[in-house]
């Protein structure tokens, strides 16, 4: 079989559709033509002074333009492989033909039949071009061909949810002189406030079309092209911010919406036209084509406002009746599906909002976001889109909620003691708890929007086991030495579960997890408070697609790498197992246990049972996870019981990009998957600020496993200075790559950080029976620690502001206690 490997990122079938009557060529625009060289290399100069270039237009055939060898080919070796030009763009071109062929029809059964197929081949479209395969490349560290194409896949349709759900518009060119042009970029992104001078608009950059005033542009043929406008914008282009993420912007969910909700009554003027053709041109990478050559050239004629072109891509306010309404379905089995004009199933959940400020808040105002700071100590310096949520309430203060509401649920604010709670606690309470925290974080919860972004914080996000029997000393030990610590809240949401397993449905098989999650969330909520430890939900609770990707991802990395669990994982776990399976049997019946020691023990005697069975009822007593109820085991089956080393791999660096945070674990398993991650230059870790973390590696500090006293350390002020240095190196690493400025900035940090060691030893004062030793081990290998399944993820969940890697990794390594 002959191999195709000049491949075409603008089809041939598709270019077809530009061609005038009577004609079998398109006119081609170089926008960039190679300038005309002597065999010296040395350009040529015309007589105006400017340098000679090769012709910019030329009359060509759909074969001659818009391709580029090789461009979608896979190696082995020696050898080609073109699959993924004949089997999936032939495919995607096969049905994307007639899809388009569809639309430009006035046939509505042929737009149901194709909609699919035509949202699919329009996404295909946008990233297989030149642009669109760099912009893919601009957010991985260093892809070669092969993985290229493999991550090309990996993040195809990741657009086609938001277009869908838009208001769609097909304006007509029929009655016009001027007619629609191509570029080698045809799905043309817009937002008015994002001129192509702008950062967003650099080159391979497009503004996200999650803006609510982005618009994709895609020409069907000459006489057709398709608009597509965000509702919110739509319905009120004069008021809605721009630049503002429209409501519920989730790239990849299923969502129900009228394949047959097509504008269709728009016929543009020759001015028209050619606004849209100058948006085409100002987007395209190098080259435009069109049935004329005059009508490459819509600047003659249109003034170049970036502005005032958005315009004539608004659809008409009258025509909007057919979106931004709520949608009902019923099915044959009884059930009945909601789904709100954004795509959300469930009505908004109006507790969870804020008034929208209409001026900034005073300096010593708390700042609107949540965090609990002063606004000149937290948000002052930051533009809108550096900033948590001002209009939903922040994790904190949902946290803050779940606290209050756990207090009275129950009975902790009437002076209920842990004993009381342990012996009182029922399945209605569990249920209001868990329903409690439901309400709180509902499936449709942007939590992108609500955790922090990259900034001058020194934050680490904690990845390792997260559970109140060794939290205190894991995790919260950490508080005194960072800004501020991100730790995954492990509490079951009932939002996203089965009902057979869901604890609202179920709360007496969840009594015991339920104390585990309370006794935790008590734990944590002092530092919660004060902004010391930022508690999070699984950010997976809110989006499907992303878990999904997340499990096949982990079990991917698994079969390629044989991962292993560490033995002092091991251990640690197996320790855990045994307490729960020991409290487990101490919570069983009191027959259970008789009959379980005379099978165990036969020559136990009665009053020696009796002895072990009172031993029991006292350790119960004294254990503050056991749950003091003799009915625990005896109806509904067991208890749910969940210990959790969380985040994974993959989402602990996913959070770490999207908040800017250093990654640190005292898990020596998830060490190993972060050291297998360093960024390799030709096969090769290297190391520009080795010198540095080798003298952070070797110091020993005071860690101390009492809850009270890490609060103390941290609400007195103490080891400030170290935490200041902290924050310095931490910003220093992930900022600086000029190798003469690090050399420079090295010795400078080593001589702060000596001090700060020296001032928090002092600070610190005499050491109490709760005090240990550990090392921070730092790891900050040049390109950071980044994994190209993660760099999918972050693309394809829809996130715009985040690290291109994990600059820094710490294992907190205990040495003794």
């Amino acid at each position: 079989m002959d191999q195709t490997r000049n491949n075409h990122y603008v089809p041939q079938w598709y270019q077809t559709g530009f061609i005038q009557e009577n004609s079998e060529k398109l006119v081609y625009l170089d926008l960039s033509p190679d300038k005309i060289l002597r065999p010296d290399g040395t350009p040529v100069i015309g007589s105006d002074g400017q340098i000679k270039t090769h012709n910019d237009t030329k009359w060509w055939h759909p074969t001659q333009c818009f391709f580029q060898t090789d461009l979608y080919s896979t190696f082995l070796g020696p050898f080609v492989n073109d699959e993924i030009e004949r089997k999936l763009f032939g495919k995607i071109d096969d049905l994307g033909s007639k899809a388009v062929r569809a639309f430009i029809s006035q046939d509505i059964s042929a737009w149901h039949n194709n909609f699919f197929n035509f949202f699919n081949y329009i996404d295909a479209q946008k990233i297989r071009t030149l642009k669109g395969l760099d912009w893919i490349k601009s957010h991985y560290p260093h892809l070669q061909q092969n993985t290229l194409m493999r991550e090309m896949q990996g993040v195809r349709n990741m657009h086609c949810t938001i277009w869908s759900e838009g208001v769609r518009e097909i304006v007509c060119a029929k009655e016009s002189k001027v007619k629609f042009i191509v570029s080698d970029h045809p799905v043309t992104i817009y937002n008015y406030a994002h001129p192509p001078s702008s950062t967003q608009c650099a080159y391979p950059n497009d503004p996200a079309i999650s803006l609510k005033g982005t618009q994709t542009l895609f020409p069907l043929d000459k006489d057709h092209c398709l608009i597509l406008t965000n509702y919110e914008y739509a319905k009120n282009p004069s008021t809605e911010n721009p630049l503002e993420k429209r409501t519920f912007a989730k790239n990849n969910r299923n969502s129900m919406v009228r394949t047959d909700a097509f504008i269709r009554t728009r016929d543009l003027n020759e001015e028209e036209v050619k606004k849209i053709n100058l948006i085409t041109k100002l987007r395209a990478k190098r080259y435009i084509a069109g049935g004329q050559k005059e009508w490459l050239y819509p600047e003659r004629d249109v003034a170049s406002n970036w502005d005032d072109l958005r315009h004539v891509l608004l659809p008409p306010k009258e025509q909007l009746s057919m979106y931004g309404a709520e949608m009902y379905a019923g099915f044959e089995d009884g059930s009945t599906y909601y789904q709100d004009a954004f795509g959300r199933t469930k009505p908004e959940n109006t507790f969870l909002k804020k008034p929208k400020r209409k001026v900034l808040p005073k300096p010593n105002e708390y700042c609107p976001c949540g965090y609990g700071r002063k606004f000149k100590k937290c948000c002052a310096d930051k533009t809108e889109s550096q900033r948590p949520s001002w209009e939903d309430l922040s994790i904190r203060e949902r946290n803050i909620t779940f606290f209050n509401g756990l207090s009275g649920i129950l009975g902790m604010d009437e002076d209920k003691t842990w004993d009381d709670i342990r012996k009182e606690i029922s399945d209605e309470q569990v249920k209001k708890i868990y329903e409690l925290y439901a309400f709180l974080w509902p499936i449709e919860t942007d939590i992108l929007n609500l955790l922090p972004k990259p900034d001058n914080s020194a934050r680490v996000l904690y990845t390792g086991i997260i559970d109140p029997r060794v939290i205190s000393e894991f995790a919260i030990s950490l508080t005194p030495y960072f800004d501020e610590i991100i730790i995954q809240n492990p509490m079951m949401n009932p939002n996203c579960v089965s009902s057979e397993f869901n604890p609202i449905e179920h709360p007496h098989k969840y009594k015991q997890q339920a104390l585990k999650d309370i006794l935790l969330f008590i734990e944590l909520m002092p530092f919660i408070e004060m902004g010391y430890i930022n508690y999070v939900p699984d950010i997976c609770n809110f989006d499907m697609h992303l878990q999904s990707q997340m499990l096949n991802m982990a079990r991917e990395r698994s079969k390629e790498s044989g991962a292993t669990v560490d033995e002092k994982d091991i251990k640690i776990m197996e320790m855990l197992h045994k307490d729960d399976f020991e409290r487990s049997i101490f919570m069983m019946p009191e027959s259970y246990q008789r009959q379980q020691l005379r099978d165990a023990i036969p020559e136990l005697d009665e009053d020696q049972i009796k002895e072990t069975i009172k031993y029991i009822e006292e350790k119960n007593k004294t254990d503050p996870l056991t749950v003091l109820q003799k009915d625990l085991f005896t109806r509904d089956g067991g208890q749910f019981s969940m210990i959790n080393l969380s985040p994974n791999f993959e989402m602990a660096l996913f959070l770490c990009q999207v908040t800017g945070s250093s990654l640190i674990t005292d898990s020596c398993s998830r060490w190993n998957e972060i050291i297998k991650a360093q960024y390799k230059d030709g096969g090769i870790v290297t190391y520009d600020w080795e010198s540095l973390t080798e003298l952070m590696n070797g110091v020993e500090y005071r860690l101390n496993a009492n809850l009270e006293t890490n609060f103390q350390i941290r609400s007195s002020g103490k080891l400030g200075q170290i935490r200041k240095i902290t924050k310095e190196i931490h910003l220093a690493i992930r900022d600086n790559h000029n190798q003469t400025e690090i050399n420079f900035l090295i010795e400078t940090l080593k001589k702060h950080y000596r001090t700060a060691c020296d001032v928090a030893e002092k600070e610190l004062g005499e050491v109490d029976g709760t005090t240990f030793k550990g090392r921070f081990l730092y790891l900050a290998p040049k390109g950071g620690v980044v994994h190209n399944n993660v760099q999918r993820m972050l693309l394809t969940y829809g996130s715009d502001m985040h690290m291109k890697e994990v600059p820094i990794a710490i294992l907190v390594e205990h040495i003794h206690k």
